[in-house]
């Protein structure tokens, strides 16, 4: 992958296993920026790839990744004041 900032080639620093996929932890080799990239798992069926949550638990997830970015945004004002 490339880097966001300064689109020179990134290299992966940690790998995550959850349930349904992969969290990949990058640095840039030139800027050392960081960030992650995610890979899921599709189970296949006869009609194509079928997403392996089902509504219900995706939208449970969406909703633990909102809550917990609002977490740090809060954080990150209070740490600034």
């Amino acid at each position: 992958m490339k880097c966001m900032s300064c689109n020179e080639r990134t290299y992966v620093v940690n790998v995550i296993k959850m349930a349904g996929g992969l969290r990949r932890q990058r640095k840039c080799k030139s800027c050392g920026a960081g960030a992650y990239s995610a890979e899921v798992w599709l189970r296949a069926t006869a009609n194509g790839a079928e997403p392996v949550y089902t509504k219900e638990e995706a939208a449970l997830i969406k909703k633990k990744e909102v809550d917990a970015r609002r977490a740090n945004e809060d954080r990150r004002k209070n740490d600034a004041s």
